[in-house]
């Protein structure tokens, strides 16, 4: 990389979630969940308990140990629906967040860089929309949609920006409304995904965190396994405008080779190992993912975070949420520095990771 480009730094995070908890045994009780759930079929591939045990449990019990089976995920968050509550809202909270944790001025913003699949409003752009929530509308800004891996594009074009000298400061806000586009007539798509938003604020000034070196992107091009088709193609009212997924165990392990081979990448762009690594933020569809990632990575227990039992799978949002959650002293106390490692990948396939170093400003 050439001597020439600026370092690039991290300023600060935030994230949102709204209040409503969807539970497994609360969306059971959804008429179109119970209809297209298989209880006699769940019942008998629960693995892990005595048959007494599974024969006694009733349906709502069934669902949520097959849920937690499936997927690791016992709740998720739910947007409310409500003439104020949209993707972009989310986004603007996370934002606010983002920009109080850094201490930089929002006046001091250049660029807003936004990932989503579920924005309100194609027009106007929801970057112009989230920029005056931010009470910034002369702000300038695009959004991007490369589903879960979103922050990790967002993120590599803000380095771009930054180290080019093309802005000094940039905001990345991502997030999305997946209750909105779920197939509920779906159990196993639809016991996947929540709702929530999470921001960042990269910036040129010397700040507590950095980015080791351009974040890796990667893609293969891959529709079968997710997919979703836009607004005006097809029946307006057809299940293809709902999330649709299929591929079982050989996503699962697609997944985890990717993310840990985008991740590789990073960590040799940064010219370091895996012994160098304190946490691993993963992008978190399903618990057997996570988990097939730490095992193939050897790490040890609470180096790579989980957080999908109580979040559920938020897309893009995810990383941010989860690293906010960190850098904020949530999954314990940190030293000075923490280097961390990001990593995500997300349908179509779209892939990315970054390594990043924080160190508290109490430290």
């Amino acid at each position: 990389m050439s001597e020439s480009l600026r370092p690039v730094y991290l300023a600060g995070t935030g994230h949102y979630l709204p209040a409503e908890i969807l539970t497994n045994a609360r969306m059971f009780e959804m008429p179109s969940v119970r209809a297209a759930f298989d209880v006699d079929k769940a019942r008998g591939a629960l693995r892990g308990m005595e048959p007494e045990e599974i024969a006694a449990l009733d349906e709502v019990e069934v669902f949520d140990r097959w849920a937690m089976q499936l997927t690791g995920i016992a709740e998720r968050r739910v947007l409310p629906d409500t003439p104020d509550a949209s993707t972009e809202a989310m986004h603007v909270l996370a934002g606010n967040a983002a920009i109080e944790h850094s201490g930089i001025d929002r006046g001091a913003i250049d660029l807003l860089l936004a990932a989503s699949l579920t924005a309100r409003e194609d027009v106007p752009n929801a970057a112009c929309t989230i920029a005056a929530g931010l009470d910034r509308p002369d702000l300038p800004g695009y959004v991007m949609n490369s589903a879960c891996s979103g922050f990790l594009h967002a993120l590599a074009s803000a380095h771009a920006f930054i180290a080019s000298g093309a802005a000094d400061t940039v905001l990345v806000t991502v997030g999305d409304a997946l209750t909105r586009i779920t197939n509920w007539h779906d159990p196993k798509v639809s016991v996947l995904f929540g709702d929530g938003a999470g921001a960042a604020i990269l910036t040129a000034r010397p700040s507590s965190g950095r980015l080791l070196a351009a974040p890796v992107l990667a893609g293969e091009y891959s529709p079968d396994h997710l997919n979703i088709t836009g607004l005006g193609w097809g029946d307006p009212m057809g299940p293809e405008h709902r999330l649709s997924m299929a591929g079982g165990a050989n996503v699962l392990r697609h997944a985890i080779r990717t993310m840990q081979d985008v991740a590789d990448r990073a960590l040799d762009r940064a010219s370091l190992d895996w012994d160098d690594i304190d946490f691993v933020v993963p992008h978190q569809a399903n618990e057997r993912i996570t988990r097939g990632l730490e095992k193939s990575l050897q790490l040890s227990k609470g180096r790579v975070l989980h957080r999908i039992r109580e979040l559920g799978n938020l897309s893009a949002s995810t990383v941010p949420i989860v690293l906010d959650e960190l850098l904020r002293g949530q999954h314990g106390e940190l030293e000075a520095p923490t280097r961390i490692v990001l990593t995500a990948v997300g349908g179509g396939y779209a892939s990315g990771a970054a390594v990043l170093e924080w160190a508290p400003a109490s430290a």
